[in-house]
């Protein structure tokens, strides 16, 4: 990870499927915007959400903001959410309900064998995780000295 870690002031929440926020998403001024693949998307809508990704990501991020994808947490989720996510216009993906370091190093390998595959630099895709459970308080730091984590 030998980028520096990013300065994001202001994040901004687009459903992906909603084609005319994504469409004013980069007037906006928001240092990242957070594509959503989770709680935005209703389940017989995420196959045509992942499918958006990637004609979303240029158009977002035509401003400069950088781009983060919020995946689902559901493991039959989260490997074709990651499929569809990770390339080099998304900078982080937004972990949900994380519980502990084992939960971000299943996903780190799952990004890794991803970047690997489209022969980006191993590393580039950043993680912002979301601790949505009491039980995950107690690894909090062992979830921070994860090598992904952004900020």
């Amino acid at each position: 990870m030998s980028r520096p870690q990013p300065n994001w002031r202001s994040l901004m929440f687009v459903p992906v499927l909603a084609e005319r926020f994504v469409a004013k998403a980069h007037t906006r001024g928001a240092d990242a915007i957070i594509l959503d693949l989770e709680d935005s998307i209703i389940p017989a809508n995420k196959a045509a959400a992942r499918e958006a990704i990637a004609a979303a990501v240029p158009r977002v991020s035509q401003a400069g903001a950088d781009v983060v994808v919020r995946i689902n947490r559901p493991l039959e989720l989260v490997v074709p959410d990651i499929a569809a996510s990770v390339m080099p216009g998304v900078s982080a993906l937004m972990l949900p309900k994380v519980m502990g370091p084992e939960h971000v190093r299943l996903l780190a390998e799952l990004v890794t064998a991803r970047e690997a595959e489209l022969g980006m630099e191993i590393g580039h895709t950043r993680f912002l995780v979301l601790i949505e459970e009491p039980a995950a308080l107690p690894h909090l730091f062992a979830i921070a000295r994860e090598p992904r984590m952004a900020g």
